[in-house]
């Protein structure tokens, strides 16, 4: 949520971030988790702060990447590969048009 709202950072680095991070952490975590930290922010968001523009914004943000977290973990299970999230970055670094175009 902090980086959210305060330091107004884009819900898809923050995600290509902490993918990153738990690859090395935890690299066979399902890619499915990667999703709850966005889905519960952006409902504390919308719970505490309302409809101050800001928080629309950085709630907004943050369930549009939740849903296509789960698009791409969809993906994945389909047959793209594993679906750890180890597997999700690596989907992401090939060339993803929302998640492969972050800045690093």
């Amino acid at each position: 949520m902090t980086r959210l709202l305060v330091e107004a950072a884009e819900a898809r680095a923050v995600a290509m971030e902490l993918a990153a991070r738990l690859t090395v952490e935890r690299p066979d975590l399902p890619a499915l988790a990667l999703a709850l930290p966005f889905t519960l922010a952006a409902a504390a968001i919308e719970e505490m702060l309302g409809a101050a523009p800001a928080a629309r914004i950085a709630a907004l943000d943050a369930w549009r990447v939740a849903a296509l977290i789960g698009t791409d973990v969809l993906l994945l299970k389909g047959g793209a590969g594993g679906d750890s999230i180890a597997d999700l970055l690596s989907l992401w670094r090939r060339g993803d048009e929302v998640f492969g175009t972050v800045q690093r």
